[in-house]
């Protein structure tokens, strides 16, 4: 049985509270203590490849957890959603203090960028693809948005036109958090709770 883990990258550096999209943002050094649990989690998991996002706290993310073991692959189709106010300042909610999300989707349709739809399209050709790879221990590191898609195309919500992917999400991975998927035989998938060290 192919067991599939889904790792969202650790917390990152973002002193100015930006909308950081796919900017090349570092981890912080909470973030780098994070992923060195992860590696830890995963020493004895017999990880054979890690596929990543190439934005740069998913590399730093699996790189920690590869130890210079474990070969990382890197695929586009597992980048973070694409969004014209990537690097946008103003998206602070001083009320919350939290990002405001909202300003990072509500200008598609004017400005250009991804839908759920668009995200979950591309993650879940990149996890067709992966099913048929001979490896039987495999991790995958990528950002909330397209995994929390993926999580739903597997739990067979395939059609997403409706999910504004913002806000509070029922079953969203936190930071650093794991997601084991175990494909049977048959074409179907355990998904195990999410894992939070």
């Amino acid at each position: 049985m192919k067991a599939i883990y889904l790792v969202r990258h650790c917390d990152y550096s973002n002193p100015r509270n930006i909308l950081v999209g796919r900017l090349p943002v570092e981890l912080s050094p909470t973030g780098l203590k994070h992923a060195e649990r992860l590696a830890n989690y995963f020493s004895d998991k017999k990880i054979e490849t890690i596929y990543s996002s190439a934005v740069k706290r998913c590399q730093q993310t699996s790189e920690i957890i590869s130890n210079k073991t474990i070969p990382i692959r890197n695929d586009q189709r597992l980048l973070e959603t694409f969004s014209a106010y990537q690097g946008y300042w103003g998206g602070f909610n001083k009320t919350t203090q939290e990002l405001d999300w909202t300003k990072f989707f509500d200008h598609r349709e004017v400005l250009g960028g991804e839908s759920a739809h668009d995200i979950q399209a591309r993650v879940v050709s990149f996890f067709t693809e992966i099913l048929t790879q001979p490896a039987e221990t495999i991790l995958i590191c990528s950002h909330g948005d397209p995994l929390y898609l993926l999580y739903l195309h597997l739990i067979g919500k395939k059609d997403v036109s409706d999910v504004a992917i913002y806000g509070e999400l029922p079953d969203y991975q936190p930071k650093g958090s794991i997601r084991k998927i175990s494909c049977k035989k048959n074409n179907t998938f355990e998904i195990s709770p999410i894992v939070e060290l």
